[in-house]
């Protein structure tokens, strides 16, 4: 539950207000293929019963820093989600499609 003016709600609820923000949806937006391919990496992840400490070990990088990212608190960068694939022993590819396809649902991890 968020806490929104003292009053508790779910996150989806404060999902939909905060997108509401003309701001906030341009720039979730604009980060939303990398979001999308950091999602994909967390499933694979949690499929394969990997650990963050154990990835965090194989691609010589902190577990915290991995916590972060799989959390939104770091914004993923290219380079960042690459690492991340290689420790999964997966490669990222690009699509390229019409930008209103790829938009129409923008979601946070």
């Amino acid at each position: 539950m968020l806490k929104l003016n003292q009053k508790e709600i779910s996150w989806g609820e404060g999902e939909k207000r905060i997108l509401k923000k003309p701001e906030v949806a341009k720039e979730c937006e604009r980060l939303e293929p990398e979001f999308q391919a950091l999602r994909q990496l967390i499933l694979i992840r949690k499929k394969n019963k990997i650990t963050q400490q154990e990835l965090a070990e194989n691609i010589n990088m902190q577990q915290s820093h991995i916590a972060r990212l799989e959390t939104g608190e770091i914004t993923p960068t290219l380079k960042i989600l690459k690492r991340y694939a290689s420790g999964l022993n997966q490669v990222i590819t690009f699509n390229i499609i019409p930008q209103k396809e790829n938009y129409k649902n923008c979601k946070y991890i």
